[in-house]
Order: C-alpha cells, then sequence, then structure tokens
C-alpha cells in the first residue's frame, strides 16, 4: 500500500516513500541499475496542488503516459529554477543520469532550457556530472528524456538534479534515474559469495565500503554462504532453532540484507553448512535426510525474521555436489530427494524466490561430460532447481581453460533436456592453488570460455580474493580497469635487477635485489631456482629467504616481478650459491619407537600396524604408496613419539607428500617440541614453516638440525596443514 506523507509547501519539503510504494516491487527491483529507486527526495520548489508530487512519484519505476492528466507527472507553473537532492545516507558510485520531462506546446508545457546532474560529499559544494541543453526539437506532445554520462564514474552521497526553464510556462516531470556504472567488458562478475565469518570481522564503515567497491564494478548480488552450522549447531544470527547458539559476535545475516537494502544489492541466503557432507555425501541416507528437516526448519526460521527486507531475494543450498562423490543413479536419485524435499518446502514458504546450488566437476579419473550431463538430467527431472551456478574450477584445479567450455556446454544441454526453466550461471573461482588472488588475465579468459552457455557471472569470491579491504588493491584497481575498459592491462612490470644471494647455513640462502616498476603497480615476485617456479610472494619485499635446502649442494636462482593482471618482467640475472656443508647425524634414536596420534589416520590411507612413522620406510612420492598416511583435514594434529629413556637431541625431521592434482598438499607449518614428560612440560625447539618447492609431486622433509641443549625422552610433532585439504606423512626421525 502507498504511504502518504504529508506535504508542507514551502521553499524546501521532503517526499518519503515505502519500499512497497505502488509501482515499486521491492523484490522484483531491488538488483536494478537504477539507484534512485524508491529513494526519498527533497525538492527546492514544490509541485502545483493541479499536479503534485503524490508520493514519491519522481523515484517510483512509473513512467507517465503522455497525456497531461496522467498522475505520474508532477507540474510547476513558471518555475524558472528548481532542483531535487537525494541523500542515500553514504558514498554511492554512479556514471548515468537520465530525466523525463513533457513537451506540449499548446498547452504552454515546455522542455527544460538546461538540465543539469551534480553531486556532493556534503551537501554544501556540488560538482557537475554532466549536463543538456533544452531537447526535444521537432517533436510535441510527448515526453522528452534528458540523458547523460559523467566522462568516468562518480562516487558521492548526495546527487541533484537542477531545472531551468522559460518563465511563464509549466515544466512537467515524471521520473529521475541514476544508473550504477555499466562496464564494457564483455563478461564481468555481477555477484560474490561471502562466507559469514570474513562478514562477522568488518565493523560497519567496512561493511558499507564493501558494498560500495561491488557497486563500483557493477556487483548487484552477493550470496552470504551460510546461515548454520549443522555439526556444530552454531548459526551467524540469533537463531530460534532448537539446540542451536549464535557463533559469531553479529548478526551477520542482518547486516547483509540491511547492507542489500540500502545499496539495491540482492541478497541471497545460504542455508546451513555441514562438514560431514564431505564424508557422507549421499551415502548416509538418514543423515541426508535429517539434512532435509534442519534446512527447513532453518528456512522457515530466517524467513520469518528476515523476510521483510526487501534484499532478500532467494535462497542457497551449502551442499556442493560433484561427480567423484556420486557416481551412479542411486546417488543421483538420493540428491534428488534431498533438493525436492527442501525446495518444495521453500517453494509453499516463498514461491517467488529462487533456490540456488554450485556444484563442481571432476575431470580427471576418467569421469567425462557425457557423465555429467546424465547426471544432471536425472537429478533436474526431479527436482525443482532455479539456478545451478556452476564452479569453474580453475583456481581449485578441477579444469584447465581450455576444458570449460564442453563442461559448461554439457551442464547447459542437460538443463535443455529436463529443465529449462532452470538458469546457468557461471561460478568463477577468484583464487588460485596458493589460496591467493587469480591472475585478472585468467579470470577474464575463463568467463569469456563460458559467456556462451551462462546468462549471470557470480564468484567465489570478489570478497576474499579481489576486494580491496582482503588483498592488495592492485587486484581491485586491475579488475575495475577491465570493468570500465573491456581489456586486461598488458604492461609488464620491470626486471629486478642487482640480484644477489648469500649463503646463511648448510640449508638457507638469502636472496636480495632492486625493486621492479609497473604502469599500475608491482604485486609481487616470483623466485625460480634451478628454473624452476619454486615461490610467488605476494608483497612488495625485495628479499627472500630459502630454507631448507641440501647441504653442499649447488642453486642457481632468478626473479621475476608480476602484476594484478599476471604480466610477468623479464627474468632477472642468475645468482649461483653453494650451500656449506651439513653435519650427518647416524643414529636414528627414534627407530622402531612407539607413539601416539592426536588424530587417526583416514581409513583408506591408515597407519598400517601403527608403526609407519618409525619403521624407516620413506614413500615415493605417489600418494598410493602404502607407506604414507593420510588425513583430510584443516585442523592442526600432533605426534608424540616415546625415545623409552632422556636422549640429547641434535636433529629431527618429518616427512611429507605433495600430489597437488588431488589435494595432498605440504603443511604450512610443523612445530617439534619435546618433554621428559608425556603429558606436560613440552618445550618447542623449532617451528618449520612451508619452505620453497615447485608444484611437481614431490616429497620434503620438514628438518631441525644441529641442535644444542636439546634433550627429552618425548618428541612431540605438530602438523598444521595449509588447508582443508590432504596432509600424507611417513616418517619422523629423531637423531643424534
Amino acid at each position: 500500500m502507498k504511504r502518504l506523507i504529508s506535504i508542507v509547501v514551502c521553499f524546501s519539503f521532503v517526499v518519503a516513500l515505502s519500499l512497497n510504494s505502488v509501482g515499486l516491487s521491492g523484490r522484483a527491483n531491488a538488483a536494478s541499475p537504477n539507484i534512485l529507486l524508491g529513494k526519498s527526495y527533497t525538492s527546492s520548489v514544490a509541485a502545483d496542488p493541479s499536479y503534485p508530487d503524490s508520493g514519491g512519484e519522481l523515484t517510483n519505476g512509473v513512467y507517465a503516459a503522455n497525456l497531461l492528466a496522467d498522475s505520474a507527472w508532477q507540474a510547476r507553473f513558471n518555475a524558472t529554477s528548481y532542483s531535487f537532492t537525494v541523500d542515500f545516507g553514504s558514498a554511492r558510485t554512479f556514471q548515468k543520469f537520465k530525466a523525463n520531462f513533457f513537451k506540449y506546446t499548446g498547452a504552454s508545457v515546455e522542455t527544460p532550457t538546461l538540465v543539469e546532474f551534480q553531486s556532493s560529499n556534503d551537501n554544501i559544494t556540488y560538482t557537475g556530472a554532466c549536463s543538456l541543453t533544452q531537447q526535444g526539437a521537432g517533436v510535441d506532445v510527448t515526453a522528452v528524456p534528458y540523458q547523460c554520462s559523467s566522462t568516468s564514474p562518480v562516487t558521492a552521497r548526495y546527487v541533484k538534479l537542477v531545472v531551468s526553464g522559460a518563465a511563464g510556462k509549466w515544466s512537467f516531470i515524471d521520473e529521475w534515474e541514476v544508473l550504477r556504472p555499466a562496464g564494457t567488458a564483455s563478461a564481468i562478475l555481477s555477484g560474490s559469495f561471502l562466507q559469514p565469518d570474513l562478514g562477522d570481522q568488518w565493523t560497519n564503515t567496512q561493511w558499507t565500503t564493501e558494498f560500495q567497491k561491488m557497486e563500483e564494478v557493477g556487483i548487484d548480488h552477493l550470496f552470504l554462504q551460510w546461515a548454520a552450522n549443522s555439526k556444530q549447531h552454531t548459526a551467524v544470527y540469533p537463531t530460534g532453532l532448537s539446540g542451536y547458539t549464535q557463533s559469531t559476535t553479529n548478526d551477520v545475516v542482518a547486516k547483509a540484507l540491511s547492507m542489500g537494502n540500502q545499496f539495491g544489492t540482492d541478497i541471497y541466503i545460504g542455508l546451513q553448512l555441514n562438514e560431514d557432507w564431505f564424508v557422507n555425501y549421499t551415502n548416509n541416507t538418514t543423515w541426508l535426510n535429517n539434512e532435509a528437516t534442519v534446512a527447513q526448519n532453518l528456512a522457515q526460521d530466517l524467513w520469518t525474521k528476515y523476510g521483510s527486507n526487501a534484499s532478500f531475494k532467494g535462497w542457497y543450498l551449502s551442499f556442493e555436489v560433484d561427480n567423484w562423490n556420486l557416481p551412479t543413479s542411486t546417488e543421483w536419485g538420493r540428491m534428488a530427494t534431498f533438493y525436492s524435499s527442501v525446495i518444495n518446502y521453500i517453494k509453499t514458504l516463498t514461491p517467488n524466490l529462487p533456490v540456488i546450488i554450485s556444484p563442481f566437476y571432476n575431470t580427471a579419473g576418467g569421469l567425462t561430460t557425457s557423465g555429467w550431463q546424465s547426471m544432471w538430467e536425472y537429478i533436474l527431472a526431479r527436482a525443482n532447481i532455479d539456478v545451478i551456478a556452476l564452479q569453474d574450477g580453475i583456481g581449485a584445479g578441477h579444469a584447465t581453460t581450455a576444458q570449460l567450455a564442453s563442461w559448461f556446454s554439457a551442464t547447459k544441454t542437460a538443463i535443455t533436456n529436463a529443465r529449462p526453466a532452470t538458469a546457468l550461471w557461471d561460478d568463477a573461482e577468484t583464487f588460485n592453488l596458493d589460496f591467493k588472488p587469480m591472475d585478472m588475465k585468467l579470470l577474464k579468459d575463463d568467463m569469456a570460455a563460458v559467456q556462451s552457455y551462462v546468462s549471470k557471472f557470480t564468484s567465489f569470491s570478489f570478497n576474499h580474493y579481489i576486494s580491496p579491504q582482503q588483498v592488495n588493491p592492485l587486484y581491485f584497481t586491475t579488475y575495475k580497469d577491465y570493468f570500465a575498459n573491456g581489456t586486461v592491462e598488458s604492461v609488464a612490470p620491470s626486471t629486478p635487477t642487482g640480484l644477489s644471494g648469500s649463503v646463511t647455513n648448510s640449508m638457507t640462502v638469502q636472496l636480495g635485489w632492486t625493486a621492479s616498476t609497473d604502469n599500475i603497480g608491482v604485486v609481487g615476485y616470483k623466485i625460480y631456482r634451478n628454473s624452476e617456479l619454486v615461490y610467488t610472494g605476494y608483497t612488495a619485499s625485495t628479499s627472500f629467504t630459502d630454507t631448507q635446502l641440501n647441504p653442499s649442494t649447488a642453486y642457481s636462482y632468478s626473479v621475476r616481478a608480476f602484476d594484478a593482471a599476471g604480466n610477468e618482467s623479464a627474468a632477472s640475472s642468475t645468482v649461483n650459491v653453494t650451500t656449506t656443508a651439513g653435519t650427518t647425524y647416524a643414529t636414528n634414536l627414534s627407530s622402531g619407537k612407539s607413539y601416539t596420534a592426536t588424530m587417526t589416520a583416514d581409513a583408506s590411507y591408515p597407519d598400517t600396524g601403527g608403526a609407519e612413522l618409525t619403521n624407516g620406510t620413506f614413500g615415493t612420492a605417489t600418494y598410493t604408496d602404502a607407506a604414507w598416511q593420510g588425513r583430510n583435514t584443516g585442523s592442526a594434529y600432533s605426534f608424540t613419539i616415546d625415545l623409552g629413556s632422556n636422549k640429547s637431541i641434535k636433529e629431527v625431521f618429518a616427512n611429507f607428500l605433495q600430489v597437488k592434482s588431488v589435494y595432498v598438499l605440504l603443511p604450512q607449518n610443523v612445530s617439534f617440541a619435546v618433554s621428559n614428560s608425556s603429558g606436560s612440560g613440552y618445550t618447542t625447539i623449532g617451528n618449520v614453516n612451508k619452505p620453497a618447492v615447485g608444484s611437481s609431486d614431490q616429497t620434503k622433509k620438514y628438518r631441525l638440525t644441529d641442535l644444542t641443549g636439546v634433550s627429552g625422552r618425548y618428541v612431540r610433532v605438530t602438523v598444521t596443514p595449509a588447508s582443508s585439504a590432504w596432509t600424507f606423512i611417513d616418517e619422523i626421525q629423531v637423531r643424534n
């Protein structure tokens, strides 16, 4: 129902408009490019009572017909100058402007002689964005649009429309629009996934800044990836679900929706996360059915609390389906049953809001596009999924750019065959295998490869890997330039000079060089050892310490600079160094000794006989080698070896495996500690961070040597994984 606010006729008055006004559907228009839609405004001159402003009609999205009697028009007589002003409450970004006027010469209704669009950050000093002189020559009894663009996007809190006209004439106006920037790039991101833990860390100012930055590059929707964790029985909002407690400091759901309301951004609310999905998948139907019930209850609770928000535009189901773990129609059928149960309930609750999923595909292991197509034809024939936001898999290493078209084509064909109403979006990954920002050239190429199959590009994630609040601002600057100009800049940084190297000890080399320059900015440097890329540093630092090397070994190094686009400099000159000889400690004190672990090895890669870590057997660079034991976790775990009695210790090491193609990753850190009591009194003797290595399959020792004054009966080795992935270990040795 339209809410009318009484108008005080004076020099300035305010017209307020509710989001549910006639002619403005908050749900239909939340992501409109017109950022004035539904906004309140002030006017310097009141409309004539014969043609009044009946309550926010200048920004309600309703255009008047070419009739003086149409109530959508408002008019002023003999007003040679008048203006309208909108206060957005915080800075917004825009570039295009439009105002609609009426011309009817026979009724003395004339178009303005001048229309100016202005902006300000203090409501005192206004700057012109663009202007137009009188329009409508040669036409009559018709609406005449005045539209123009600023030369570049404008970011400001206030926007003003100033109208100048002839004395003794009527001026009729019915609609004013201010539009977000529209990129010229053919494939651009329009959305992002946000994990609530990140949003919970933001201040109110940071939330506002994040949405401002999204607006600057045309992002009109955001997925809050989950609202609850059904394994931990926690939620990211003050939930009413029995047995659940809030795990976040702030109400992240309310904050996201509030920002969506303010910025006209569509917010899709994810239901529950549960880490056991990656253990059970569809193999435990009791567990899966229970999760369907949890999803229904959660949706009901969220809608009851937040359904009045205009930005609440849909739902996201966060269980990520893939073809490796759902290999046959048996698993497909169970997944379809889960989807149907949840979606049918949601459609009863919110009939007009879409339900979105984001699956991913594996290209290795004999899996095919035809099998993927069959899987989705089967599921879509049985489940009313509105949108498939398909992960492209590039950042995660599941696919290459060259493979994208065939997998997206197969998905599109499945949709066409089974449920044509389902939309296909691209969920573009914006990170690389180091969980750092992806080069903007690669992101552009990935989107271009699937553009003909999808209707929209979302991402995982603008917020985590492009936002200037989270990563080097040069990534945002480079993406924004692509958004505006349609191309990714191609100027390479200058070549690093003055590379020098010195040996610190038998395992360590110190490098230094002179900084490179770039037209936009250098993001970091890549270190090549013996012509192999072993380390990428995402800082401006012009030094690097290479650790965990082999003693008495010759190494050659070179350095390349790179920018956010992915442009690389030429290689620096090469520096050659040789590490010093190390001491060999012949006695393996841990050989055959017993140990305990805080986390059991995975049943697929077990600790055979509970003896693999001290039996002296080293595995090959193949993850199926039985010498390895594996754990799939992002949490730290530890081993404690009992040497039997107090021993003097000169060296300790633990041996790990890297096979990136199957997400067997080297640990982020390994810590070594000793004690004479198995339960307490541990003293840390050293930490080893992940050393610089290439991307090939390989084994790597994390080693402390030449220790002095170290002794103990018990040795504890704590492993901190690089991410939620596999770590494989085969041997721990303690030597003197």
